[in-house]
């Protein structure tokens, strides 16, 4: 039922993408700026919020203990460091819209979604790390050798957070597709909580690298380091629609956008 769900929306919606400054949801059938139907749906979504580069956050993170040269929290891969779990922020609600915070990367822990990749960016700088670039995301997903998923080259459904069992978490949450494809509805705090959505950090041992970083593909989107605004990696509900695996690439959106699905990890220079 979901696949023909979002076949029928991305049927139902294409027919260009209108003002390319305008970019819409997240919502079945989003694909990236090549193909993108559903940003014509969008009304307020980058309205969201702009980074405030104000935080009044504990700066004391995990960036403060050195392994292998990279922070606690971290996996060193070649002359960089990423996070081995897709990031939180300190003292703040992963179900909730930020507009500063600390990252950290740690297990056990629900990561942030509802985040636009100007605050991501923010929060990765106050933990004294950055962004990760292309080249370093998709390394620490393929590994040396190249896999399309972190975990191997045969999918594994059992493997990552990727087989969301409903029509759709945003149709699920409130009981219809009209009118909740905008930034106030797909920024619902209560479209996380529910069942099957975003698991935990560390919930998917099997979901790992060759180097051993987790939920590089599935659980939530990752903002990577592109002014033009790039997520990588596919979410809970689709991980297949913008590219096989590592591949999968989102690039519908400003980096001022946020939704139900957009998460991130940081990366950091290694000493």
């Amino acid at each position: 039922m979901r696949l023909t769900v979002l076949t029928l929306f991305a049927l139902l919606t294409q027919g260009g993408c209108g003002d390319p400054d305008v970019r819409g949801p997240v919502g079945p059938g989003d694909t990236d700026a090549d193909t993108d139907a559903d940003a014509d749906t969008d009304t307020d979504a980058d309205t969201d919020t702009d980074a405030d580069t104000d935080t009044d956050a504990d700066t004391d993170t995990d960036a403060d203990t050195d392994v292998d040269g990279c922070p606690t929290g971290m996996v060193a891969i070649d002359a960089f460091c990423i996070d081995r779990y897709e990031a939180s922020l300190v003292d703040h609600s992963p179900y909730e819209v930020p507009r500063s915070g600390v990252a950290q990367s740690v297990e056990g822990v629900v990561p942030q979604a509802y985040i636009s990749g100007d605050v991501a960016a923010v929060a990765c700088t106050a933990a004294g790390k950055r962004l990760c670039g292309v080249d370093e995301w998709m390394r620490a997903c393929q590994g040396r050798s190249g896999r399309t998923w972190p975990y191997g080259d045969t999918y594994d459904a059992q493997a990552c957070n990727d087989t969301y069992p409903g029509e759709h978490p945003v149709v699920d949450y409130f009981g219809t597709g009209e009118g909740v494809w905008d930034g106030a509805h797909m920024n619902d705090p209560g479209i996380n909580q529910q069942a099957d959505t975003v698991d935990p950090t560390g919930a998917n041992p099997d979901c790992v690298s060759e180097d051993g970083v987790l939920d590089l593909h599935g659980n939530l989107h990752e903002w990577i380091d592109d002014p033009s605004g790039t997520f990588k990696g596919g979410f809970f509900a689709d991980a297949v629609i913008n590219g096989q695996g590592c591949q999968y690439t989102t690039t519908a959106h400003t980096t001022t956008y946020h939704d139900y699905s957009t998460g991130f990890r940081c990366c950091a220079d290694r000493d």
